[in-house]
């Protein structure tokens, strides 16, 4: 019998609140899904910048996504069995307000500055969009040393500028602009990275406080601020001890897609339909609660790696529930991919399955 009721690890982790800011959205994880983790150093310290990326970045999701992605794209550089990770302990909150201001005569923003004032100060904003957004650190702590010997950095940047501005008068617009309006084959958002890159290196390098370490950096792109699906990690690069400069870029290709959607349909056809028989089989056996169905995938490299389902269900009664997650348990047939199924009423989790490919079992309970 496939229905197998067990104990189900919740990870605590920023994905459920994010310094204090909460999403709807747990992780949970078997086997599988239990990836190369960093261990903190303890004590653990916190970020010398905490609570900025909260003020920065335009939603929990996106936050969710850069912290964690930055510390995945890290292990190939400083692995889990070598280094401690700890949060980032060199980049301060004016270091980094600093560098999100608009540009000055002075050189200090990174922002682009606004050239030709027109006396409507929305329009001006919309013209000459903010694009950095926000700058993420980790630290790597050898385990024998006890030194910190790497340092990784995310470069969040707007595909969308949401914009909230103030006249002389005081009052107070607001409006969004997508950053890359052009029709041509350039990639704004992620030219205007590297070209930031560049500088925050520089000043990283030139400045005594911060150690002289091998530097991993990545372009992250936010999502719009009501999407349901995170941004995207844009281009990443490495940097020895030794080099001051960016030498080489490489693409990072990993990217979310949401079900259903005509983008996931052009890109695997077989995928999406496979889905689409689940949704259909759900909706069938509970036709009276009406299910809601959702997918999130997550695409690697052109690999399918990982299926997030949350199935919506408002007024479950617990006989029902246990119904549901049975004929949800015998209905996952993806052979090797991942999944995790949320049973969701009115907002809260109340079930969970999870589809492990290496141990082949399936493990399902009621929350």
């Amino acid at each position: 019998m496939l229905f197998l009721i067990a104990p189900i690890l919740l990870v605590a982790s920023c994905s459920s609140d994010v310094e204090g800011v909460p999403t709807n959205e747990k992780m949970y994880t078997s086997s599988i899904q239990k990836k190369e983790v960093y261990e903190f150093q303890q004590p653990a310290k916190s970020t010398i910048a905490r609570g900025l990326i909260i003020k920065n970045m335009n939603n929990a999701l996106n936050i969710n996504e850069i912290e964690n992605g930055l510390m995945n794209l890290s292990v190939k550089h400083f692995p889990t069995e070598k280094f401690y990770m700890q949060e980032g302990q060199y980049l301060d909150e004016k270091m980094i307000s600093q560098w999100l201001e608009r540009k000055t005569e002075e050189g200090i923003g990174l922002n682009p500055a606004i050239e030709n004032r027109t006396g409507n100060v929305l329009e001006d904003e919309k013209k000459y969009p903010l694009i950095l957004s926000h700058v993420l650190e980790h630290n790597f702590i050898n385990k024998k040393t006890n030194k910190i010997e790497g340092m990784s950095i995310a470069i969040s940047l707007n595909e969308f500028y949401d914009i909230r501005v103030t006249d002389d008068n005081g009052l107070i617009y607001t409006g969004q602009v997508k950053v890359d309006e052009n029709d041509d084959d350039i990639h704004d958002v992620k030219r205007y990275g590297k070209e930031v890159a560049e500088k925050i290196i520089k000043d990283l390098r030139k400045n005594e406080k911060v150690p002289r370490v091998p530097i991993y950096l990545t372009l992250y792109q936010e999502s719009n601020i009501n999407d349901i699906i995170p941004g995207v990690f844009l281009a990443e690069t490495f940097m020895t001890q030794g080099e001051d400069t960016i030498t080489k870029w490489s693409e990072v290709d990993k990217k979310y897609y949401l079900f259903p959607s005509d983008a996931l349909y052009s890109l695997d056809q077989n995928m999406y339909n496979k889905l689409l028989n689940f949704k259909e089989e759900i909706q069938d056996g509970f036709k009276h609660l009406n299910p809601k169905i959702i997918g999130k995938l997550r695409y690697e490299d052109d690999q399918l790696t990982d299926i997030k389902i949350d199935v919506n269900v408002p007024l479950i009664n617990d006989t029902e529930l246990v119904g549901l997650l049975q004929l949800i348990s015998t209905k996952l047939n993806f052979d090797y991919i991942p999944i995790t199924v949320r049973v969701i009423d009115q907002g809260a989790d109340v079930g969970i399955v999870l589809w492990d490919p290496i141990e082949k079992q399936i493990f399902a309970t009621p929350l």
